[in-house]
């Protein structure tokens, strides 16, 4: 089997490195600047570039396409009606209309939002299913993307919120995490290196932690002893929710109004 991904930008590229190196397959690349899908290319034995989309279609029983939402119609036009019923075709588009799209192709389309976590082989992929996906296409999902994260099937309607969690997690997780630095640095009892060496260290414990089972309420009661200095440090988290409810009124308000377009193709 033959994987081809179009669109090589951050995601794609990704996608390609790992799938090349976790599903035994030859993994081809189009971009519509050669140069990008090149780059790609020498980073793995198993990738090569197409010389066009007809290419794609015509050898690849799985196609992934990774282009910006403003570019994936036009592409899914194009080589959709080459696409035979047992091809595999999904997209990063998370704006994808996938009923539309079943009139633009024999293929079932799914849709798929990866995460940077992916690169070392973790986290969670949210999958889109349309309604004429059957067991067997949701079998050869999970069979291709298991090896890179863990997919996580939601509801269109879901798409937002989870997106926030798993997708857009990392970089809300990494923006707390810059400002628990500066303002530990502000107190001047450590420089920025030591306070930053601090925080991540004991963010990989408290995943790992995570990972032999603990849950966040457990975490809280085995670390928070009344009348502690731990029990004084949360009341400053007396608003979290709050912000956290903001973010989420935020992500919404602009995937309505500005939809978003994956940074994955040229």
């Amino acid at each position: 089997m033959t994987i081809g991904i179009i669109g090589t930008g951050h995601m794609g590229g990704m996608l390609a490195a790992l799938l090349a190196e976790t599903a035994g397959e030859h993994i081809l690349v189009f971009n519509r600047t050669p140069e990008k899908a090149a780059l790609v290319a020498e980073r793995h034995p198993h990738i090569s570039v197409a010389r066009g989309l007809c290419e794609i279609a015509e050898a690849c029983e799985t196609v992934v396409l990774c282009t910006r939402a403003a570019d994936g119609e036009q592409v899914i036009r194009d080589i959709g009606p080459r696409l035979l019923p047992k091809s595999l075709l999904l997209t990063t588009i998370s704006t994808a209309d996938l009923a539309a799209w079943q009139d633009l192709t024999p293929a079932v389309p799914v849709k798929m939002v990866p995460s940077l976590t992916q690169w070392t082989k973790s986290g969670v992929i949210l999958v889109i299913y349309p309604d004429a996906a059957d067991r067997s296409i949701k079998r050869r999902v999970e069979k291709l993307l298991r090896p890179i994260g863990r997919p996580y099937s939601v509801a269109d309607g879901q798409v937002r919120v989870a997106s926030d969690l798993t997708s857009c997690g990392p970089a809300f997780w990494a923006r707390l995490c810059l400002a628990w630095t500066n303002a530990a640095v502000a107190t001047g009892a450590l420089r920025s290196t030591e306070a930053a060496e601090l925080i991540r260290d004991t963010a990989v414990g408290f995943a790992r932690l995570l990972e032999a089972g603990w849950s966040f309420d457990e975490v809280l009661d085995a670390v928070c002893v009344p009348g502690g200095v731990t029990e004084a440090g949360l009341e400053a988290f007396a608003g979290a929710e709050d912000i956290f409810a903001d973010l989420h009124c935020r992500t919404a308000r602009f995937a309505r109004g500005h939809p978003p377009e994956t940074p994955l193709g040229n």
